[in-house]
């Protein structure tokens, strides 16, 4: 092996420049990768981690039975041997007026407030997103948890009234906060699957003695936190039922809610994971190729060093070392890459919660991805690398190029033009070459190809997303706000009909039935109104024996359209035995706003079928909540404000708006992960045909000579470099197009089931149109450079040293 390390040593001081700039390339594109595989674990972890270091509540106890004092239950808890600490949180004022001049109540909004000033700076603590913490003292301040200030528009600055005394007073009594800023607290993140929060804006102790508040224990909840955490659930429970407070209810527990926030970041995770496959596979085709060109560039001299008496195993072994030493760099430089982009990570909601931004480094991820790009540098260039010494070991010639063919399809497109320029460019573009001035076209068009594929698929994507976002139909909300009163129901009905804003309503509800064991919300809707079940396959139920099942339902109880299924009303006292239903459809069922669900669990039934489950029911029906759809065109603060005047006068309504799922919630905060992947992409194959472009005038310059001595002038010269960038961006384009179209649609349906709502991919037509030519323009000014280095050519000197 002395002869290998003699060439090796020698082949390192002339050529460690170009081995250094391939390696730092690779390293790049491993780190990008790598740093997106450990951002997804970081935005998996940092929900769990925020509670942890912002000392969340274990429960959160609250709804206290008639027979059980609140203020006596609540001082027993707090004694209880389990609990390290607690907190009581009260409820300031129950309604409020927005700055729009719209009144909310809850759950939408409700002043909240602990009089001993531990929430959320000694328990529960805050993280401020925007402004500061409230000064205790102060009664105009006011903080305001961060989904709630989306929701409702408001931020750092807002005024906000709210109604003090009694709410039916005329005029009400208002006192006002200003908001001094927007916070995230453990519990007030949006869980899918838990129960829904209170949209809390926090006032100080202050505001409630300045008002003459006197809060009513009854509305209190305590925030407990204890001793060794879910470990002591069970025996803080029994203690509950031992002094006679079993019944108290138990709404919210930290590892229910940490699960339901888990589902939300689990996309924003599955993102990172999908930008990190892309990435690399992206970056091995472009860097591949590279690579590639780099042992090919190196085989020209092994028949020399094969008539020096070198044998085709160390000729191997020596390919084989070049490729170790530009893989090992390649590795070493993946970890430091890695950790600089880190601060980009965690994304959407993991980002705001995240306790430790900025630099981050999570070993794993960083040795594997190290590991693997020297690995993954090395089988691609094992293959090149043997080939070349195999070739010079039999004397077949610099390449197995020397034996390829013309390409037909190259034939064909030349005689399609005149000019010379298009016939070489396109020929130039479809054809490798031999011998020493060979081209891996082949992975060039590849490598091209599958970059316009994932760019087009990437963008279907993003357009798909942003069209589930604003398109509330596709979630199951087929209506715009949900209507509740205790009395007058046809006095209610009557006002809402004589509307000219409310196109319509029905009557509809949720209700608990168990399937398969699985207890979850059935919708049933009445009447003949505008809101009707969303189905993804099948048909909508018409009959009392028909039922639509959520996709994740229908997986659970391992049915089909077709199928039956039993179906028991749950936890009712005396109901009737299971009912055999046929399931007729795949439904998007939204999640009830007042109870724990979440999209693509639950059914659909229609009333006779509800009334078969249980007949108990049907004194209900006629009291059941309006879903409300308001008139096209009616935004949502006009349509709101109209219903409010509708009901006005009628004792205590209950009025909330359709809010977007905490799963699609969560979506928003990684809407543009898909479009900044488009322009990684875009770059990634621009970067493909630059690298294509400037190794084929540096490989062919002995033919771009020939073409100079046969009669080229300058100007056809550089032509000949354009039409073989055009010819590469047709190919890539032709294929790419609707691959990426293909893979862009199937990738969202799969999404989209996963996710439970209706499937509707869309394909940006117009951003397709525009790449067109947007393509063909950026290839022929990606061209121009190598296009004039190549018209300089000059013919005597380099044919002269070849």
């Amino acid at each position: 092996m002395g002869a290998v390390w003699l060439r090796l040593r020698s082949e390192l001081r002339v050529r460690w420049r170009a081995w250094l700039g391939l390696a730092l390339l690779i390293g790049l594109g491993g780190g990008a990768a790598v740093a997106a595989a450990a951002g997804a674990r970081r935005t998996e972890t940092a929900y769990p981690r925020f509670v942890r270091a912002h000392e969340g509540y274990d429960l959160v106890t609250g709804g206290f039975p008639e027979k059980i004092d609140p203020q006596r239950a609540l001082a027993r808890m707090a004694t209880m041997p389990e609990v390290l600490e607690w907190a009581r949180l009260d409820l300031a004022a129950y309604a409020a007026v927005l700055p729009s001049g719209r009144r909310v109540s809850i759950p939408e909004l409700a002043a909240v407030t602990d009089l001993s000033g531990r929430v959320g700076y000694r328990l529960n603590r805050f993280k401020v997103l925007s402004g500061r913490l409230a000064d205790l003292g102060a009664p105009e301040e006011a903080m305001i948890d961060f989904p709630t200030a989306d929701q409702q528009g408001l931020r750092v600055g807002s005024r906000v009234r709210f109604i003090v005394g009694d709410p039916d007073a005329q005029p009400p009594r208002l006192a006002a906060v200003r908001i001094v800023g927007v916070v995230a607290s453990p519990g007030q993140f949006p869980a899918v699957g838990a129960s829904s929060n209170l949209g809390s804006v926090y006032v100080t102790p202050a505001f409630v003695r300045a008002n003459g508040i006197t809060p009513s224990p009854a509305d209190a909840s305590l925030l407990i936190r204890l001793r060794r955490g879910a470990a002591d659930r069970d025996a803080f429970l029994h203690h509950l039922a031992a002094a006679g407070l079993g019944s108290v209810d138990i709404p919210m527990v930290e590892q229910a809610q940490t699960a339901g926030v888990q589902r939300s970041i689990r996309f924003e995770s599955q993102a990172l994971w999908v930008l990190c496959a892309l990435v690399a596979l992206a970056a091995l085709a472009v860097l591949g190729q590279a690579l590639a060109r780099q042992v090919y560039l190196e085989s020209a001299e092994l028949p020399v060093l094969r008539a020096l008496g070198m044998s085709r195993g160390q000729l191997s072994a020596l390919g084989m070392l070049r490729v170790l030493i530009v893989g090992a760099v390649a590795g070493f430089l993946t970890v430091p890459t890695a950790i600089l982009v880190s601060p980009l990570t965690p994304i959407g909601l993991a980002r705001i919660a995240e306790p430790d931004p900025g630099f981050a480094m999570d070993a794993f991820p960083l040795v594997l991805g190290a590991i693997s790009v020297l690995l993954l540098t090395v089988l691609v260039g094992i293959v090149p690398a043997w080939t070349a010494a195999r070739t010079a070991a039999t004397g077949a010639g610099g390449s197995e190029t020397d034996h390829q063919r013309p390409s037909a399809l190259a034939g064909a497109l030349g005689r399609l033009w005149r000019s010379p320029s298009a016939v070489v460019g396109v020929r130039m573009a479809l054809e490798p070459g031999r011998g020493r001035t060979a081209v891996p076209v082949r992975s060039a068009i590849f490598g091209a190809t599958l970059s316009v594929a994932a760019l087009t698929a990437s963008l279907v994507f993003a357009t798909s997303l942003g069209h589930l976002l604003a398109t509330p139909r596709l979630s199951g909300y087929l209506w715009d706000v949900f209507v509740s009163v205790d009395a007058q129901h046809e006095r209610a009905a009557a006002a809402l009909r004589a509307d000219p804003k409310v196109a319509g309503f029905t009557r509809g509800g949720f209700a608990n039935v168990r399937i398969a064991g699985d207890s979850l919300m059935a919708l049933t809707l009445g009447g003949s109104g505008p809101v009707r079940p969303v189905i993804i396959e099948g048909s909508a139920p018409a009959g009392d024996d028909e039922i639509a099942l959520g996709a994740s339902t229908m997986r659970a109880a391992h049915t089909a359209i077709g199928q039956t299924v039993e179906v028991v009303v749950d936890q009712a006292e005396g109901a009737p035995e299971p009912v055999r239903m046929r399931v007729v459809g795949t439904v998007v069922v939204p999640p009830n706003p007042f109870a724990a669900s979440r999209l693509g669990d639950g059914a659909a039934i229609t009333v006779p079928g509800l009334l078969r489950l249980d007949p108990r029911v049907a004194e209900q029906v006629g009291s059941w909540p309006l879903l409300v759809r308001f008139a096209p065109g009616v935004d949502r603060d006009t349509g709101l404000a109209a219903v409010t005047k509708d009901l006005k006068g009628i004792p205590n309504p209950f009025i909330v708006a359709a809010e977007r799922p905490a799963s699609i919630t969560s979506l928003t905060r990684i809407a543009d992960v898909p479009l900044l992947l488009s322009g990684l992409l875009a770059l990634l194959a621009v970067g493909t045909l630059t690298h294509t472009l400037v190794s084929a005038t540096r490989r062919r310059r002995r033919d771009l000579a020939i073409l100079k001595t046969l009669g080229f002038v300058r100007g056809q010269v550089s032509g000949t470099l354009a039409w073989q960038a055009t010819t590469l961006a047709v190919v890539a384009l032709l294929v790419g197009l609707p691959t990426g179209v293909a893979a862009g649609r199937w990738g969202w349906r799969l999404f989209a089931g996963q996710l439970g709502v209706l499937p509707d991919p869309v394909v940006p037509l117009l951003a397709v149109l525009i790449a067109v030519p947007t393509a063909f323009f950026l290839v022929n000014v990606v061209a121009a450079l190598p296009g004039r280095i190549a018209a300089r050519t000059q013919p005597a000197l380099v044919l002269r040293s070849e």
